[in-house]
């Protein structure tokens, strides 16, 4: 059987789409395991630290988390909508749209490095 051009393009659409979601999940697991360590770090604050301004920037690490985690779900489901029902071509805006998504999580990822490591100073 022969495929035209637009049987390559859409599988090609079909196959960006599907590779947004998987890093999409990804992200959402690993945000999951954070906010699940976070609780700790919470309780090492509390219980042997004590510092007011740690336990602060910690809990606005959750939230921080929680906002990034909701904007992610959100794009995700734009993403399934958007592959079972949408007709729109895979271009540079998608491709734009991911990259921000993957920068606002990246730098997340970055704070949270930061924090613990402030956390781990105090302890030693």
């Amino acid at each position: 059987m022969k495929t035209t051009f637009f049987q390559h393009v859409y599988s090609y659409r079909q196959l960006c789409l599907k590779k947004d979601m998987r890093e999409i999940a990804l992200w959402g697991e690993i945000l999951e395991m954070i906010n699940e360590e976070i609780g700790y770090l919470l309780q090492t604050e509390k219980k042997l630290i004590n510092n007011y301004e740690l336990g602060i920037k910690i809990q606005d690490l959750r939230r921080k988390i929680i906002l990034c985690s909701a904007s992610l779900c959100r794009y995700e489901q734009n993403l399934k909508n958007e592959l079972e029902y949408g007709k729109n071509k895979y271009d540079e805006s998608n491709i734009v749209l991911h990259e921000q998504h993957r920068e606002k999580y990246f730098s997340l990822i970055q704070y949270y490095q930061q924090l613990k490591n402030k956390l781990y100073k105090y302890l030693t």
